[in-house]
């Protein structure tokens, strides 16, 4: 293999965006039309109850009202495409560093803080030299290509985790745990019940900081100890 010179960036492709960008905005659009149609199609209905109401509703929805929804499910798609683009992936590998970035969040790592990397349930995951996770970063790009990148850059790269056999389910009070691991990942599952991605991803890092990694399984936690 021959060694890479310039920085491989590793990012979703174009089509990728044009998906974005057309896609949700045009389902919206789709929903802000079948939502003015509604009425309409519910006053056929003659088992429907208050049939009388529907029916004025319906003559009210006219096209201005039905343009306004269409547009209205068009801004809702944009709002819905800016979501998902501000949370795309970027990886860029040097030989002497690895970025990662999402969105204006950015973190660096020196090449002797990476002892290597792999993919595990969608998320990339930088190790350190003692099996610390620097980083754990959930992504849809395509592990062949984060694969391609870190060995053009003479990174080890794992076909899974290498620590994978350490994890243990977390139990709420779990030995092995100091008392501060157990109540931050007590925070940590009620994130994960609530689906509150920044909180979950905060509470990764002050784990990170006790020397606890974590990794979830639907709304399942489980951790190891450096």
């Amino acid at each position: 293999m021959t060694k890479a010179v310039h920085p491989t960036v590793v990012r979703h492709t174009a089509g990728m965006h044009v998906f974005l960008w057309t896609a949700f905005p045009l389902a919206g659009a789709v929903a802000g039309f079948v939502l003015a149609h509604v009425p309409e199609w519910i006053a056929a209905l003659p088992w429907f109850p208050n049939q009388t109401k529907i029916a004025e509703l319906a003559g009210v929805i006219g096209p201005k009202v039905t343009a306004a929804l269409v547009v209205v499910g068009v801004l809702a798609g944009v709002v819905v495409a800016l979501m998902a683009r501000a949370d795309l992936l970027t990886v860029r590998i040097a030989d002497d560093s690895i970025t990662v970035r999402r969105n204006n969040d950015e973190a660096a790592f020196g090449r002797d803080a990476v002892s290597g990397a792999f993919v595990d349930a969608k998320e990339l995951v930088l190790l350190g030299p003692s099996g610390e996770e620097q980083a754990r970063e959930k992504t849809d790009l395509k592990p062949p290509k984060l694969r391609a990148g870190f060995e053009a850059h003479w990174y080890v790269w794992h076909e899974h985790d290498p620590y994978a056999a350490q994890f243990t389910r977390w139990i709420d009070g779990s030995t092995g745990l100091s008392q501060d691991a157990n109540a931050i990942l007590r925070a940590r599952q009620a994130a994960i019940e609530n689906d509150d991605a920044d909180d979950r991803r905060e509470l990764r890092q002050e784990l990170a900081r006790h020397g606890v990694f974590v990794r979830d399984e639907g709304k399942r936690q489980y951790w190891r100890a450096v």
